[in-house]
């Protein structure tokens, strides 16, 4: 079905954009929405006036979220983990437990999809994350992953230790169990 988008719809197309898409998705989804209508002769002619709206509203977006971005750079964010005797977690810090440390933080309502972590972070110290908040729009943040409770890591013996071989301790003569010495009948038979 060709459909005109009243709106933006992410991934799938800009408002004022004529495109085909699948029947389903447009009856079950864009119509009923309004996010976009079907592509007749009226709705062609005012394509030009449709743009030129979306592209006013992006601008505005735009401009509010820089500003959101500029009051959330360089903001410092610690989230804390469970940690094995090792250092490393018990798990991992995922784009969902930062997005709610940093909703927490600036009372924002952020998706945790928006957070561009790559990986999951598995082990404890200070990471630069990006915010995509909105198009061009990013934020850099830092978030600390800090051990549960203050718990301190119990730092691993060095390799050197371990491959010190171990001397055994003197015993004392008297718990030694020697052999009796034999006695001048035994050593006269030999």
């Amino acid at each position: 079905m060709k459909v005109i988008f009243l709106e933006d719809v992410p991934g799938t197309a800009d408002a004022g954009e004529v495109k085909d898409v699948k029947n389903g998705f447009a009856r079950n989804y864009l119509l009923p929405r309004q996010l976009a209508a079907r592509a007749t002769i009226n709705e062609l002619q005012r394509m030009n006036s449709i743009q030129k709206t979306a592209q006013k509203n992006r601008l505005k977006v735009t401009q509010d979220m820089t500003k959101v971005a500029e009051a959330m750079e360089g903001i410092q964010v610690s989230i804390e983990a469970k940690i094995g005797p090792t250092g490393r977690l018990f798990g991992s810090v995922t784009s969902r437990h930062i997005a709610e440390a940093i909703n927490l933080e600036t009372g924002r309502d952020l998706d945790h999809r928006n957070v561009l972590i790559g990986d999951s972070l598995h082990e404890l110290g200070d990471y630069p994350i990006s915010i995509r908040l909105y198009r061009d729009v990013v934020a850099h943040v830092s978030v600390s992953v800090i051990p549960e409770g203050g718990a301190e890591v119990e730092e691993k013996p060095s390799v050197e230790e371990d491959a010190a071989p171990e001397t055994p301790e003197e015993t004392p003569e008297e718990e030694v169990a020697s052999e009796p010495e034999p006695t001048n009948e035994e050593s006269e038979e030999k």
